[in-house]
Parts: C-alpha cells; structure tokens; sequence
C-alpha cells in the first residue's frame, strides 16, 4: 500500500506532483525558520561567553586560569568610540612569564606593541592616523582571534606596556586570572522573555502555513480517496495513502529546510539581533534538536493530514459524506484566559532568572504558546460574531452569501486568516514593549550634537598642570572645524563649592559663564547673572553634573589659566572626520590611561542596540505577515478549489462572477479586519501587563508607550499585502466557474 501510495504521489498526474512541490516548500520554509529559532539561544549563550573576559577583576566569579599557578598581570579596560562604534581598549603589562592569557591571544603584546581585532586592523588601514590611529601609540604586531570577539566587526585592542609606566596610572588593577562567567546585565533576562516571544510569536504563523500547505486542495484528495473506495480499498488503506503523500512533502520539505538553513547562516549571522551580529558557527545546531526536526516534522505531518480527514467518511460506494460542524461556545475563551493568566505568573520568573536556568524562559514559552492557543480556539467564535453583524447589517447577495458560509463553518473561515491575526498579535506585543524599553534605557545626558567632552580623572590631584593645558588647547583651536574650546579648570581652596575630591567623589572646577553660554554646556545658567562671570559646580559623572553658583569674587584671566586643567569641552562644526580629529587630538595628549570619557553623546551605545532592536521588531512584523500572507492566499486558493462545484452551480444558475468575486472578498477580509483590530487591542493589553509584571524583576522601571510609526505602517502594509494577496486569487475563480468547467461539473 505504501508502494501504491507513493506512485499515486509521485506518477500520478501533474496536479499531484504540484501538490507535493507546494506543500514540500511550504514545509522547507518552516524547517529553515525552526532551525533558525533553535540556534538562536545557543547564538546568545556564544555572545555571553565570549564577552566574559571584560569584566576581569580582582575577583572572578569563574576564573579561567588556576590562580596560584599565574603571576601578576597589570589589567585596565576601558571604552572609546570611533563614529559611533564602541572600541573596547584593553591596556595590559605582565609582572611574570607565567602572567595569565586572555582569549584569542597567542601571547601578551610586550611594551609598545598592540594586538588589534580584524575589524580594527581594517580601520586603521583605512583610516587616516589623525583621526584614529594616533590614539594608539605602538606596533601592531599580533591579530586578536574570535575567541575574544562579540562579533566579527567589534573593535578591540590590547595595548602592552611597561609595568611600572602603567601601575602609575588610574584604573590599573592586579589580577592572576581572566574571567570565563558570563556576564548578568539586568536587561538581559528581559532580552531573553522578548526572544521567547518572538521565536515562539515567529514559528506559529510557518506552523499555521505548513498546515495550511499540508490541507492544500484536500476536497480533491477526498475524491481521490473515494475513488479508492469504490474499487474496494479500506479506511484504513485510504488513510494511509493521504499519510504517505504528505510524509513525502515533509520528508522532501524538511531536506530542503536544512539546506535552505545551510545557505541562509552567513546572511542570518550578520543580523545584530542583541546588538551584535554573530559568528557564522555560532548559529550551531544541537543534535538532539536536528534529530527532532528530521524525524518530528514528517511525523507532524502525517497526523495533520489524518487529523485533517477525521471528519470525512468515505462509503464503500465512493460517496463522500462530512460531518456538520458543530458552532463554538463561549467554553472556547477559557484557553484564552488560562494563557493570559500563566503569562502573567511566568514573566517575573523569566526576567529576573540568570542565563544558564533555562527552566523559567521555557516555562514562559509554554505559557505564551497557551496564549496562541486561546487564541485559536476563541477564533471560531470570533468569526461566527463577525458573521452573526454581517447578516444583520448586510443588505447586498455578496455579504449575505458570505455570512452564511461564515457561519456555517466559522472554524474554516477562521483557519484562513489565523497566520495573519497571530502574526499581528505577536508583533503588536513586541512592538508595545519596544518603546518603554527605548525610554527606560534612554541615555539620561545628552550632549549638543557634535560636541567632544573630555574629563582628565576623578582625582583632583590627577589634573592636567598649567605647562600642558596651554599647548593642548591651542592645539585643539586649531584643528579645522573646531568652533570653540571651553576649558574647564580645577577650583582652588575656598572657592564656593569646593571640597575635597578622591576616587569615586566628585571634582570642585569653574568655568566661565561666556564658554557655558556659547556651548550650552551648564543645566543650570541662573548661576551666569553676567557672561563675564564665572561659575563652580560639581563634576561628577561628566562636565555638567551638579547645581551651580557664581563665585564670590571674578577670577582674572591670568589665574584661571594658572589653574589645573580638569576637563575640557570643544564644540565643533559635527562632521564626523572633525569629532574625530579632536577625540584623537584629546586621547594622545593626556596621559597614559587618564582619560575616562572622551566621546560625542547624541547616541550612546546602549540607544543604539535599543534602536536596532525597534529596526529588528518592525522587520519581523513585516516578515511575518509576508508568511502569514502566503498562509492566506493558500488558504483562499485551496477554499475556492474545494467549493468548485457549489460556485459553479451558482454561476449556471444565474449568479454573477462580480458577486461571486465580492464574496470571496467578503469572507476573508471583513473577518481579517476585524480580529485584527482585536487583535491588536489584546497585543497591546499584554504588551502593559508584560511591562508592568516585569518591571520589579529586572530592576528598570519601564512606562508603557504607544508602539512607534514604524509599526503602524508595517501593520497597514501587511494588511493591505494581504488584501491583495486575496484579490490575487480571482483570477482562480474565473476558470473555477467557467462554463467548460460548470458543465464537467
């Protein structure tokens, strides 16, 4: 039987052959989806190891490195920025032979020598010396490997020096061993709930295509199975038939998947999904996952096509008789409610969980897909009260068929738009989410655009003496497309304000009010009653921390520059090549390691990873709904196919193709419209709850915020793709119901 069923697959006809290619590539589209999502945990874990040595302190949590068999090693990380890329600067000097070893080095870059990522190598080739290389004295002589690399285009550098050079310096600690634990940010369990949702929120519209391909012209493998019974074939024959089509769709489809996956990994490994893009061989698959894609989804497909059948009986004179739905109830809410309710409890557990507890964001998902599944189930209720307004309200033939036929099996013309409504609302809930977390992780200073601050230390003793100020700010008026420079000095004993700074404290300085006037630079001006004035304030965290007040008496211009230079602020013409001069200028002039902010603030790295992630959630609504959409049109198609007959005879018996094209255009897409909007109302209503019960957890207070235009547009192109994508298959229904086909009828 098996034998007879594959030839009947395979050299039965072209209409079968065309089946099975369908339904073969509808299932390769969801394989390489499904093993997409499964190497995307694993793809973050590789993120998280790989940048653990970063965090190195005197006391790691997981030491790389047995400690008592190392030696000293003179440690300081610290972070600069070249055109709004994060450079991670890593200043190194070995007390011994057997001084620990960071990843992706084959050994310590000795005094004057630097160890550079790919990425970097290629900038500083690229890039004239005054705009970057010369914040980076030496040679490079080593190339530092993936091992200590995010992403293939992070830019890092070890920079040796000598160790009693850099034990003078600021930041320095001694350490025996790198650290190998991964780092806890507080939004990383966030991160991880927002990925639960969306692979999950990504898989069910391909889940419901592939079903949907699977159930492709099923009327016509009812009248073939039919057939079978006539000449004296069995249930259970006939049922194994219909498996065996579908297995082989599958088994061709999910080949085809892993291919299609095998092509895709470089092109998915560039995506920055938390900020960075990933290594090819990062998108790694576990084996026990592969083997249950090879061996489940044909599997899966098998019993959808059985399932499919389940309410077909076929007599043994070939007389195909379905069974009556029976109408939902509003029993079919309670899944809906349970989900919501299980969501709730999960989210604080999966936000505030470390990475390596998996049992939480799996917990999350369960629950979330019990979401999906109320959703489906309340479904058919839904479009049987959508069709319940139309036959009220509907006064023309073509809503008033399209009712009827709504109601008569409201579970079919919900199945043919449920890819699209879960699709909308998976992404109304990230794309909810999405704009408290821009504005809870928002950079709180921000600096005029193309503005460099530059702050010498947090110790007072540390400033910059008079000698070196002078020709460093010359220096810096002089580079081209520098506008103003604002020296920001150190305020002397007794000055209003001052106080004794130290590490981690704050720095009394003064500026004159002419400088803060023209930059912009002060929070508050009140203080500036005159330009000529001078004020005093508190530098803390940057150059504008801290209430100000007008000194007691003026400060001439001879002892304000006979003070010590604690910060500086250079405005200038915001072109790139500029701010990069003058971040160059500042990084070679100070000393050795002084430097702890030297950056334009527009965008910091974390609004940058934040906005990507925006980029990323429309991006996926919009592929989304294109799946969802190809679920749809194969969905109508293979709803016209099987009610060939009955449109036929409604054509013979007068009924015009117009009312029979606003029909079609009727069922699918008042209905679509509709739960839509509901759907995006409870996207939205889950979106607050997911915000509200995962504030206290990860430690952010977040504030709900209405999705951002990009979404908006996503949605109203989607949907309106989906419109076309019925109105694409018309076309069909006029060779369905022409009149050679309605008299073979």
């Amino acid at each position: 039987m098996i034998h007879l069923a594959a030839r009947l697959a395979l050299r039965g006809g072209r209409e079968p052959l065309i089946r099975l290619v369908v339904t073969a590539i509808g299932v390769a589209l969801g394989v390489t989806l499904l093993l997409l999502a499964a190497a995307a945990f694993p793809a973050l874990h590789a993120h998280d190891v790989r940048r653990a040595w970063v965090k190195t302190s005197t006391r790691n949590l997981r030491p790389a490195q047995r400690e008592a068999d190392t030696q000293p090693l003179l440690w300081r990380v610290r972070t600069d920025t070249f055109e709004n890329h994060d450079i991670i600067w890593v200043d190194v000097a070995a007390l011994g032979p057997r001084a620990p070893l960071p990843p992706g080095l084959a050994r310590l870059p000795g005094p004057g020598d630097l160890a550079v990522s790919p990425a970097l190598s290629r900038l500083l080739r690229s890039t004239p010396r005054a705009l970057l290389g010369d914040r980076f004295p030496g040679r490079v002589m080593a190339t530092v490997g993936n091992q200590a690399l995010v992403s293939p285009d992070q830019l890092v550098i070890f920079a040796g020096h000598d160790p009693a050079e850099l034990r003078a310096s600021i930041g320095v600690i001694q350490v025996r061993s790198i650290e190998s634990a991964t780092p806890g940010l507080k939004a990383s369990g966030f991160l991880r709930v927002m990925v639960v949702i969306g692979i999950v929120g990504l898989l069910v519209p391909v889940a419901v295509f592939v079903a949907t391909a699977t159930r492709l012209a099923a009327a016509r493998r009812e009248q073939r199975l039919a057939a079978l019974r006539l000449v004296g074939a069995t249930p259970r024959q006939t049922a194994v038939i219909a498996a065996v089509e579908v297995t082989l769709a599958a088994a061709a489809g999910t080949g085809l998947g892993f291919a299609a996956f095998a092509v895709a990994r470089p092109v998915v490994a560039r995506i920055p999904f938390d900020g960075s893009s990933f290594l090819t061989s990062d998108l790694r698959l576990p084996a026990g996952m592969s083997l249950l894609v090879v061996l489940g989804v044909p599997v899966l497909a098998a019993c959808a096509a059985l399932v499919s059948l389940r309410r077909v009986q076929v007599s043994p004179l070939g007389i195909v008789r379905r069974a009556a739905p029976r109408r939902p109830t509003w029993r079919r809410l309670t899944p809906l409610f349970v989900g919501l309710a299980a969501f709730g409890v999960a989210i604080p557990a999966a936000v505030s969980t470390r990475s390596g507890n998996l049992l939480p964001p799996v917990a999350l998902g369960a629950a979330f897909l019990l979401v999906i599944v109320g959703i489906v189930a309340a479904g058919p209720l839904l479009t049987l009260a959508v069709a319940g307004v139309m036959e009220r309200f509907g006064r023309r033939v073509a809503a008033l068929l399209a009712a009827r036929r709504l109601q008569d099996d409201p579970a079919a013309g919900f199945r043919a738009i449920s890819g699209l409504v879960l699709a909308t609302f998976v992404a109304t809930l990230i794309s909810g989410v999405a704009p408290a977390a821009l504005v809870s992780y928002k950079s709180g200073s921000q600096l005029p655009a193309g503005l460099v601050t530059l702050r010498f230390t947090e110790l007072p003793s540390r400033a910059l003496p008079p000698a070196e100020a002078a020709p460093l700010l010359s220096q810096l008026d002089a580079i081209p497309g520098v506008v103003r420079v604002t020296d920001i000095r150190l305020a002397p004993s007794g000055s209003a304000g001052a106080a004794p700074g130290g590490a981690g404290q704050v720095v009394p300085t003064i500026a004159r009010c002419a400088d803060l006037l023209a930059t912009r630079l002060a929070a508050n001006l009140a203080a500036c009653a005159h330009p000529s004035a001078a004020v005093s304030w508190s530098l803390a965290d940057g150059v504008l921390d801290g209430p100000a007040s007008m000194l007691p008496r003026p400060t001439s211009e001879p002892s304000f520059a006979a003070l010590p230079l604690a910060a500086v602020a250079v405005s200038t013409d915001g072109r790139a090549a500029t701010v990069e001069r003058v971040c160059t200028r500042l990084d070679a002039a100070a000393p050795a390691g002084d430097v702890l902010a030297a950056a334009t603030r527009d965008t910091t790295a974390g609004d940058r990873k934040l906005l990507q992630l925006e980029r990323l959630t429309n991006v996926a609504l919009l592929l989304s709904l294109l799946i969802a959409g190809c679920s749809l049109a194969v969905a109508v198609a293979a709803g016209l196919i099987e009610r060939k007959r009955p449109f036929a005879l409604l054509r013979l018996a007068g009924v015009h193709r117009s009312v029979l094209r606003r029909v079609v255009l009727a069922e699918a897409a008042i209905p679509l419209l509709a739960i839509t909007t509901a759907s995006v109302a409870l996207g939205l209503g889950a979106a607050a709850a997911l915000l509200l019960a995962g504030s206290s957890a990860a430690g952010v207070s977040f504030t709900w915020q209405p999705p951002a235009p990009g979404y908006w547009a996503a949605l109203g192109a989607g949907l309106t793709l989906a419109l076309l994508v019925v109105a694409a298959t018309l076309p069909l229904l006029e060779r369905l119901t022409s009149l050679e086909t309605a008299r073979f009828e």
